[in-house]
């Protein structure tokens, strides 16, 4: 399954972005945070996810982690690289597991969007609402 990805204003009680596939699409998003961890430039995760709601997603390497927070045409990941390694473990964690859940992956900052990382729990057609 392809790693995907959608804001949802009101999901499991609150706005949330969720990535979600099976266990290969995790390990792929989990080598994603680990790639951008070391390096300094803004990552684009267009090429290897499918924004189901057309919402382009950019990972980028910041001193203080910020979060999730939307910008002009999607949303932006502020994170720092001990929290994108915090996340990428968290993720191979869900991946390894063998059995569907998830996991959120928050940095407690305020008005951050939380994030939540799905293996083997949503079907591959799941789309936000209108």
């Amino acid at each position: 399954m392809t790693l995907r990805s959608a804001y949802f204003s009101d999901f499991k009680g609150g706005p949330k972005v969720l990535f979600w596939g099976d266990a290969r699409a995790m390990n792929q998003l989990g080598n994603l945070l680990r790639t951008s961890s070391i390096g300094t430039g803004p990552l684009a995760l267009g090429s290897f996810i499918e924004a189901v709601d057309r919402r382009p997603i950019v990972v980028q390497t910041v001193s203080r982690a910020q979060g999730m927070r939307p910008n002009a045409s999607g949303f932006e990941w502020a994170l720092d690289p001990e929290t994108m390694t915090d996340f990428a473990e968290m993720i191979d964690v869900l991946a390894e597991s063998n059995t569907p859940g998830h996991q959120y992956l928050e940095c407690d900052k305020p008005g951050e969007i939380t994030v939540l990382a799905s293996c083997g729990e949503y079907p591959a057609d799941l789309t936000p609402r209108s």
